[in-house]
């Protein structure tokens, strides 16, 4: 995007097109004319996310992997899981998670307990921020 506006405006006008598009976006006139002048990198605020978000939006992304994977014909997941999503999630989750274990047995016994750990930590961020499980779903389908 610099590279363009300073290409297409020149210096002289490339001030003006940026304080025009920091009112336009609604951005801080200093911090984009640092973002497209000097090219400095905005810091992503995803990376401060605590780590137990981190888990519980893992396990939503394997619960959204799963039931794509159950509405594809040629899958096996309707075999292989039958009406279970979320177990499998956590199962999934945990196993992303894990750092290289080259020994099978350590590798099982680290799975296990962070099963459990990803179950009780996913309960605990959708009760502490109000958001809906897979056991409460069928409930809010029903009343809407």
């Amino acid at each position: 995007m610099a590279s363009f506006l300073t290409k297409r405006y020149g210096d002289k006008k490339l001030l003006k097109v940026v304080k025009r598009l920091s009112l336009i976006l609604n951005f801080s006139y200093e911090q984009l004319e640092s973002f497209i002048l000097q090219r400095s990198r905005p810091i992503c605020p995803y990376q401060r996310i605590p780590s137990d978000l981190r888990i519980y939006l893992e396990i939503e992304s394997e619960l959204v992997k799963l039931m794509e994977e159950k509405l594809d014909e040629y899958s096996t997941a309707q075999e292989d899981y039958k009406r279970k999503l979320l177990s499998p999630a956590f199962e999934r989750a945990a196993g992303n998670l894990i750092q290289n274990l080259e020994d099978d047995v350590k590798f099982q016994e680290a799975l296990d307990l962070r099963i459990q750990k990803y179950a009780h930590i996913y309960y605990k961020v959708a009760y502490k921020y109000k958001l809906p499980t897979m056991r409460v779903v069928p409930f809010i389908i029903r009343i809407i």
